[in-house]
């Protein structure tokens, strides 16, 4: 391992002249260990502009880094604009499986699909529970969406949902039948689904301006997260808590500062607690325990409420939950001013 030393011109009062070489000034210098190794100098640096995801999963002290769930396309049927209809959506109102038949409702759409249980396994078709962004608040997920892809990739849920038009032709209105068509069309999904493990703890985080979060473990099979999501995968619940509370601090800080949050996140977040000194390796164990208490409390209290803006609920969560501003006070305790201020210009600027 490479050791650094800092080098400096000691010229005892002399002028020091840009002709002069090593040789004339060899005696002024004065060297120093600087006390940190090449890697350990070098490191941030390529956390930052190579984005190493398994590197800075390494730092965090997380199994993984995902600053991107999957990318899929029409869970709502888009946006209604001048001369365009909105499509159906791939979310279900609702939808029921008994004695071999299942029944589903596609967001906006009134009639009820029926098709046999086997039409699903033929194509891979399932029915996941889905972290989705307008879901997410500090501390707090308000519901999961349900939501059909399938295994198999995105021409069998295609095919699928056409047959699915073919055996309910008669009872299905010709607007709805439109509405199918044109989210086959339209649908987007990956054709490998990545599914949560029940074994592990998550945070789960917004990539889009505020990057509010919470943790959670998973209760049941085949749940899954959109692409304007992040997210850690934890191999321990106080972990998972830890980073949730740090996510939310930073968040917070930003509007603080009065600070505007960046359009797009990705890792950004988790870069910007690793250089403000906020990870989970770096914290000292009682001030990193206490987090995690009065993270586990604020995901306990935390309102499952609509908001306009995150901005409006971080400060929801500040004016309404005093745990909340002992958790502000008690970091803001520990990190040094100045590396908070310089993390924070990574996920935030300022307004012209």
């Amino acid at each position: 391992m490479e050791e650094l030393y800092v080098i400096r011109i000691n010229m005892g009062g002399r002028v020091y002249d840009k002709s002069l070489n090593l040789d004339n000034i060899k005696e002024s210098l004065e060297i120093a260990p600087y006390h940190k190794s090449y890697d350990d100098y070098v490191k941030p640096g390529l956390l930052y502009f190579t984005q190493n995801l398994k590197l800075l999963a390494k730092e965090l002290g997380v199994l993984r880094v995902v600053p991107m769930g999957l990318y899929i396309r029409g869970i709502y049927g888009g946006e209604e604009k001048k001369g365009e209809k909105q499509y159906a959506g791939l979310t279900l109102e609702q939808y029921s499986s008994s004695k071999g038949v299942f029944r589903f409702k596609l967001y906006n759409t009134t009639s009820i699909l029926v098709t046999p249980q086997t039409l699903l396994d033929d194509h891979g078709v399932k029915v996941y529970k889905m972290i989705y962004m307008g879901e997410v608040n500090p501390f707090r997920l308000k519901r999961f969406l349900n939501i059909i892809l399938s295994r198999s990739g995105m021409k069998m849920l295609k095919r699928f949902l056409e047959k699915a038009i073919a055996l309910n032709i008669r009872s299905v209105s010709s607007d709805d039948i439109e509405k199918i068509k044109a989210l086959i069309s339209e649908l987007k999904q990956p054709s490998k689904i990545d599914v949560l493990t029940r074994r592990h703890y998550y945070v789960a985080y917004r990539r889009i301006r505020a990057f509010t979060a919470f943790a959670f473990k998973p209760s049941e099979d085949d749940i899954i997260i959109k692409d304007e999501v992040g997210y850690l995968k934890c191999e321990f619940e106080d972990i998972a808590y830890y980073y949730a509370a740090i996510l939310n601090y930073l968040a917070y800080k930003v509007i603080e500062f009065g600070k505007v949050f960046n359009r797009t996140q990705y890792a950004k977040p988790l870069l910007a607690l690793h250089f403000a000194g906020l990870s989970w390796r770096t914290m000292k164990d009682g001030v990193r325990k206490k987090i995690v208490e009065l993270s586990k409390i604020l995901h306990d209290k935390a309102p499952s409420k609509d908001y306009s803006n995150q901005k409006i609920a971080i400060e929801d969560i500040y004016n309404e939950l005093p745990e909340f501003k002992d958790l502000i006070k008690l970091i803001d305790g520990v990190v040094d001013k100045e590396r908070l201020k310089d993390a924070l210009n990574l996920v935030s600027g300022t307004e012209e």
